[in-house]
């Protein structure tokens, strides 16, 4: 073979390997759309343009005791009940998107139970600079939420580079109750 096939052959090899390196470290579609992680701890305020939000506990309980409301809900698994207070900054605003992603990479979304979106901080309208106390319901096996992650945005939809607050949950299970009980979302 010539020095110059040699050469030749050489500049091909190095030119594939740029491309196949370019190729990986360019983003992806979905990279472009994500939204925007915004880290916390728990019992820290983490901030965002739109609002606010502080993890403050996480429960876990085998029925859900729902005030002025009977029975008590069942569940195949448990209900995870995460209380936290919420403040909107700008102007009034929802919270659509609640969602934990447990360590294994599934994530679980909010319970739609009758009579939650009355009381819980998905149902809740936030005033600007007015702090509500309330919960947040997810149904989902209470062992899975040792290294699970709260996931919490404004907008269920369209939330393309929108800000998601993500706040590790902790590495131990809560202890799971016969009975959790939900108290009405409420201006602190």
């Amino acid at each position: 073979m010539s020095r110059r096939k040699l050469l030749n052959a050489g500049l091909t090899l190095a030119v594939l390997v740029a491309i196949v390196g370019l190729y990986r470290l360019t983003p992806t579609q979905k990279d472009i759309q994500d939204p925007t992680a915004v880290k916390g701890i728990p019992g820290r305020v983490v901030h965002t343009p739109r609002f606010d939000l502080t993890v403050d506990d996480v429960r876990a309980g085998r029925k859900l005791r729902i005030p002025r409301s009977t029975p008590d809900r069942d569940s195949l698994t448990a209900f995870v009940v995460v209380d936290a207070t919420v403040t909107a900054n700008r102007e009034p605003m929802h919270i659509f998107d609640v969602r934990i992603r447990s360590a294994d990479g599934v994530t679980y979304l909010g319970a739609n139970r009758s009579g939650l979106d009355q009381l819980d901080l998905t149902g809740t309208e936030f005033a600007p600079d007015i702090p509500v106390r309330g919960s947040f319901v997810i149904e989902m096996p209470a062992d899975k939420v040792p290294g699970a992650t709260l996931l919490v945005m404004e907008k269920s939809m369209l939330n393309d580079l929108e800000p998601q607050v993500t706040v590790p949950l902790g590495d131990d299970a809560p202890a799971v109750q016969d009975v959790v009980s939900l108290t009405a979302a409420s201006d602190t």
